[in-house]
């Protein structure tokens, strides 16, 4: 049975996450199966604005033209369009999906029907994934070597236009997030995970930290990055970038970690190869709860601690600005575990200004004047305003336009005045 520790979460986010664990998760053993001669495999055609796919449309017609639903996946990519020219394949094929070319929504949503490939049945000529239509791509590094060690890139087809096969395999998808999953989704990575080629010289700390520092470095939108790898580090974490190494190194690793830390994001989804009720703490970078994350813990079991070591101060997309450091949660985690903070730079007033200039120049050049407004934003309107309230003692002199925070501002007449007033004060 999973466990949860949200002592470290804002109250009101806490409460949302509680929600969410407790929504109906089911267990489903029996998977459908569909088959079909003649079917069409449609690439991914994206969809007009406005519409119910978040990807688009593509998936599988029968031979009649009439689209298969199992092929789909509600709110994200179903529906069939109008084809005017198909190529041909004299073959059995299994029908695999769209492969989304972002890691952590491959291992959620990309791979799900890849349990028939462990299947008695083995008489197929290939396994096939769809793209946008027209695109090119070649797979390579973790996701090639994903499908090595599952046994299946040598039948590994992927399209780009309408193409039809003498006979289409459909499995049904073994995981819908917050919804159900099934053992056969995490047969899939148990089974990479026994077919890894271990080096002999390979390093098995007990504690591994998942940073973004090596992913977010130059990309102005993560600041504060390296203040956790330092506080990991002092801790006796093995400080890792996930992106740098192989999916072999990454997968003995988490399997022989007695305890992994990892930043929200893609990162944490790698949880998918861990072992059944591992402790994990995730550092969250949002003021949302992931919901794709949620059913991971629950499916593998995992003994989780979340800690809301940011600075939310504006409504941004997932990809940012955000800004992390050592604020009163992790300092609070800090105390209860008996670990050591940071180093006093990082954990200093100047480094945290540091970053929060950083992030208020990264937050101007792409928002400037504009109000971002997700369309689950009003959800959870009370978890923005509390963190909000929460960060906003940290930068008060500056959000109140006392102090300036750029440079170009220091001769502005209204900081002028504030510069007076204070002295004024002082006298």
């Amino acid at each position: 049975m999973y466990q949860i520790n949200d002592r470290y979460v804002r109250p009101l986010k806490a409460q949302w996450l509680r929600r969410m664990y407790n929504t109906p998760f089911q267990y489903r053993e029996n998977l459908q199966i569909w088959r079909g001669n003649n079917a069409t495999v449609l690439p991914l055609r994206g969809a007009e604005p406005g519409a119910s796919v978040l990807f688009g449309y593509g998936g599988v017609t029968d031979e009649n033209g009439v689209y298969v639903p199992l092929s789909g996946i509600e709110t994200r990519i179903m529906g069939d369009y109008p084809v005017e020219h198909k190529e041909y394949r004299d073959e059995k094929v299994v029908f695999c999906g769209y492969l989304i070319n972002h890691w952590g929504h491959f291992l959620v949503e990309a791979v799900t029907r890849l349990w028939y490939a462990l299947e008695a049945e083995q008489n197929v000529d290939k396994y096939v994934f769809f793209l946008e239509e027209g695109e090119q791509r070649e797979i390579k590094g973790n996701y090639r070597r994903f499908f090595e060690l599952l046994k299946i890139w040598d039948k590994l087809e992927i399209i780009s236009v309408p193409t039809t096969y003498r006979e289409v395999i459909v499995p049904e998808i073994g995981f819908r997030c917050m919804q159900w999953y099934s053992p056969q989704f995490l047969r899939i990575f148990d089974t990479i995970a026994q077919n890894i080629a271990a080096d002999p010289h390979w390093e098995q700390p007990e504690k591994i930290f998942f940073t973004r520092s090596q992913f977010a470095k130059g990309n102005n939108f993560d600041f504060g990055m390296d203040c956790l790898d330092n506080y990991f580090s002092r801790n006796g974490y093995q400080v890792l970038a996930p992106e740098k190494l192989t999916l072999d190194q990454m997968i003995y690793c988490i399997r022989g970690a007695k305890e992994v830390a990892v930043i929200s994001g893609s990162g944490q989804h790698n949880m998918l190869f861990a072992r059944d009720g591992q402790k994990l703490t995730i550092v969250e970078r949002l003021v949302i709860n992931i919901d794709y994350q949620v059913s991971v813990n629950q499916m593998r079991q995992l003994d989780v601690t979340y800690i809301d070591a940011n600075y939310h101060l504006y409504t941004v997309d997932t990809v940012g600005p955000l800004m992390l450091g050592y604020n009163h949660l992790l300092e609070q985690f800090t105390r209860d575990r008996n670990l050591l903070p940071p180093d006093p730079y990082y954990a200093s007033e100047g480094f945290r200004i540091r970053c929060f200039k950083q992030y208020m120049r990264s937050y101007r050049d792409n928002y400037r004047y504009r109000w971002h407004m997700e369309s689950w934003y009003p959800e959870i309107a009370d978890s923005l305003y509390e963190a909000y309230q929460d960060c906003y003692p940290c930068f008060q002199e500056y959000l109140d336009g006392n102090r300036p925070i750029f440079p170009e501002q220091y001769f502005q007449l209204h900081y002028i005045k504030q510069f007076i007033k204070r002295l004024l004060g002082r006298a």
